[in-house]
Formats: structure tokens, sequence, C-alpha cells
């Protein structure tokens, strides 16, 4: 029997594809991920059983109920890597617990107001790609390139990075990681700037290689 893990990887993989306004058809799903097509199959009926998936002409679409457990471990994965830092961020996850009304979590944990939830939520809902491919600025060692994908952050953060030059689809490059999560030092647009180790766990990107 599939893993819940396939299942998602399955179901972020269809999500993916039709944000690409293709059809998610098993042969395709199973060459993205590298997966033998009868593994693939077994899956997809799984989710089709499940309510996961739809399925119509040998192609597949992604339900209100599929999207549902994707969006959360999106969020979850999110989450996880802004709290990298470290015995702090293991002794912060411990307090939080185990999360159950996102939104509220977002609000309440991490400062995001209804419009700069909105503009979170809509970049994860039309991410071309699992968000498994994306990565904090933090996570980039020296010389490193990526694109900024999103930023999770109140309008405040969100303006002062807009001001720095740090908005979606820009190029990043890492000029300087200092050790023991100092500041990071960057290059954005011809113009080298420093970001808090903290601030920098909330941009998100896409390694250059993996972005094109």
């Amino acid at each position: 029997m599939p893993s819940q893990n396939k299942m998602i990887e399955v179901l972020e993989t269809v999500k993916s594809i039709e944000a690409k306004k293709e059809k998610p058809t098993a042969e395709k799903i199973s060459k993205e991920l590298k997966l033998p097509a009868s593994e693939v199959n077994e899956i997809m009926e799984k989710g089709v059983k499940d309510g996961y998936l739809a399925q119509r002409d040998g192609a597949f679409k992604i339900t209100q109920k599929g999207i549902k457990i994707v969006k959360e471990h999106q969020q979850k994965y999110v989450h996880e890597k802004m709290h990298q830092i470290g015995l702090i961020g293991r002794i912060t996850r411990f307090l939080e617990g185990k999360v159950i009304n996102w939104k509220k979590h977002w609000r309440e944990r991490h400062g995001l107001d209804n419009h700069s939830l909105q503009k979170f939520y809509n970049a994860i809902d039309s991410l071309k790609g699992r968000i498994e491919e994306t990565s904090t600025i933090a996570d980039l060692d020296t010389g490193e390139e990526g694109k900024v994908t999103f930023i999770v952050g109140g309008r405040g953060l969100i303006r002062r990075l807009s001001e720095m030059g740090l908005t979606p689809g820009t190029k990043v490059k890492i000029v300087r990681n200092a050790p023991f999560h100092g500041p990071i030092e960057i290059k954005v647009r011809g113009v080298s700037l420093a970001l808090g180790y903290g601030v920098a766990t909330k941009v998100f990107i896409k390694k250059v290689k993996e972005a094109n």
C-alpha cells in the first residue's frame, strides 16, 4: 500500500502540472517523479478511491480534498524551514506543538495579517513544482544562486525587502554565508546587501538550476 508521503508527492506533482495548464497523466507523473509506472498507477488508483483525485479521459485532476492535504503539507514544510535555528528552533517547535489551525497560527505566531497571508497562500497555490524544490536564502552556500519564489512575513517585512530589491523572480547570489547563523551577505540586482539570519529564513527561493 502506498505511503502517505508518496501520496502527497504525487498530489503535489498533479497540482504542479495543473498550474502549468497541462494535463496530469500517469505517464507524465511517472517521468517527473522518476518512479516506476506500476507504482504511480497504484498510488493514483488509491488517490481516486480516497477522493484525493478524479480521473477523466486518461488524465487526473486533484480534488478539493487533495488540495487540502497538499496545502497542509506545504505549510508544514515552510514552517519547519523557518525554524531551522538549532536548539532555539527545536524549542520553539516543541512549545508551539502540533499546529491545528494554520491560518490562526500564521496570524498569531508570525504576525501575518489577512493581506500577507493571502499573498502567501496565492504563492504556494500557484507554485510550479513541489514545495520541496524550494529552500530559504539561509540554506544556500557561499557562491550559490537562486530566484525568489515567495516571502513569509507581514506587510512591513515584505515592503522593506521589496525596497531592497527582493521580490518574486529576482535572482539572488550568496556572497558570504557567515557561520553560526551570522548575517548573510547577498547580491541582488548588482547591489550587495546584508540580511540577518532570521530574515533570510523567511525568503524562499529555488536554486537557479532548479528554477530554470
